[in-house]
């Protein structure tokens, strides 16, 4: 009885030890986003927690609704290359749709190291380089960047994936570029 146990888990166990590799193979990577996709020309009339969802997963984003209170939409979002991103929409209507602004902003940690001014001076050091986002340090010390976006007359789902794409590199480059140097300098 022994012997054919072990018999039948010998047999087996190659099966399954391949079902349990398969069960934990990575995720496809999303594929990358088609900037000549057909739905990139269209106009949408406004921002919705369902076409920025739609332009977040295209540009192979993961993101989910933050916050509950529907006049207040918002979805945090994380890129491919890692960066978290809170898109908060504005100028709603009363039901928390037809929104005709979107903030895209990125926090970082504040520093236990690094004074405040160091950080600020990093922003502005960051904001003359880039116009495109806007790096400031929170009341509360925090670091971030932010963009603003407006749709008073629609905007095009093409350039909304561009804005994202490009605002999360940006955010990467303001974390490596920026950020990362003061806490390193820091801890010397």
């Amino acid at each position: 009885m022994v012997q054919e146990a072990a018999k039948l888990r010998m047999r087996y166990l190659p099966a399954l030890l391949l079902a349990m590799l398969a069960g934990h193979a990575p995720a496809q990577p999303a594929p990358p986003w088609n900037p000549k996709a057909p739905e990139n020309g269209q106009l949408l009339p406004a921002f919705t927690l369902a076409n920025v969802g739609s332009v977040l997963t295209a540009v192979g984003a993961r993101y989910q609704r933050s916050g509950t209170d529907p006049a207040k939409p918002a979805l945090l979002a994380v890129f491919p290359n890692g960066r978290k991103v809170l898109l908060s929409l504005a100028s709603c209507d009363s039901a928390g749709g037809a929104c005709k602004g979107l903030t895209i902003q990125s926090f970082w940690t504040k520093s236990a190291t690094v004074p405040p001014e160091r950080t600020a001076d990093a922003a502005a050091r960051f904001n003359q380089r880039f116009a495109f986002a806007k790096a400031l340090v929170l009341p509360d010390g925090r670091p971030s960047l932010e963009r603003y976006l407006t749709a008073d007359y629609g905007f095009v789902r093409g350039n909304l994936s561009v804005n994202l794409l490009v605002f999360a590199d940006l955010a990467e480059r303001f974390g490596t570029e920026f950020l990362q140097p003061l806490t390193s300098a820091a801890g010397k």
